[in-house]
């Protein structure tokens, strides 16, 4: 059960996390030239910033169900990792927001506001893991985990469109980063 409940959060957080590698809401800015060459190299960073959160989250938890301490401190140094992992990514994103394409600044502030509030969910679960007093209570902080994680796997297909509208679609495409993303969203198990 465990292992499958890590897998699937992990599934989740890939889920998110390219859709929002792809995603933004729309602005006025006015269009700027930029070639594809650069618009998919600037992708292919934010596919990358990205994609540090989703290496993360495929490791699986330290975790020992025969012993609930064993349990609750592998499962919170594992959130840590996740937590810190997240931080990069926003890092990262914030200094991509000035990139070639007119939306670059509204795709990446979509995309670290997007991992900002997973880290949040993370940060949130690890805080009642390490404040829970038995192993019912860390499994539950952990179910919950999973079920508010799915809630965010439905702006997949909208962000995507964002980047079909936004003109980036190809561009992703021939993003590596981005194809890499792909590839772990469509392998995510399905039970």
């Amino acid at each position: 059960m465990t292992r499958f409940t890590a897998r699937a959060v992990v599934a989740v957080v890939t889920s998110v996390l390219l859709a929002s590698c792809t995603g933004g809401t729309t602005t006025s800015t006015p269009p700027q030239a930029a070639s594809e060459a650069d618009v998919v190299a600037w992708l292919d960073q934010v596919c990358g910033a990205v994609g540090g959160t989703t290496k993360a989250m495929s490791g699986e938890p330290s975790i020992d169900l025969s012993d609930p301490a064993k349990l609750k401190a592998g499962l919170s140094e594992w959130l840590g990792g996740q937590v810190s992992a997240a931080d990069r990514s926003v890092n990262d994103l914030k200094a991509l927001e000035n990139g070639p394409h007119p939306r670059s600044k509204e795709l990446a502030g979509a995309a670290e506001n997007d991992v900002t509030q997973f880290k949040a969910l993370l940060t949130d679960t690890r805080s009642k893991i390490d404040s829970s007093g038995d192993a019912t209570a860390v499994v539950t902080a952990f179910s919950e985990l999973m079920t508010k994680a799915a809630a965010f796997e439905n702006t997949g297909a909208d962000m995507r469109k964002r980047l079909g509208d936004s003109g980036m679609g190809e561009a992703a495409e021939k993003a590596a980063k981005c194809r890499e993303l792909d590839a772990s969203a469509s392998s995510r198990p399905t039970s």
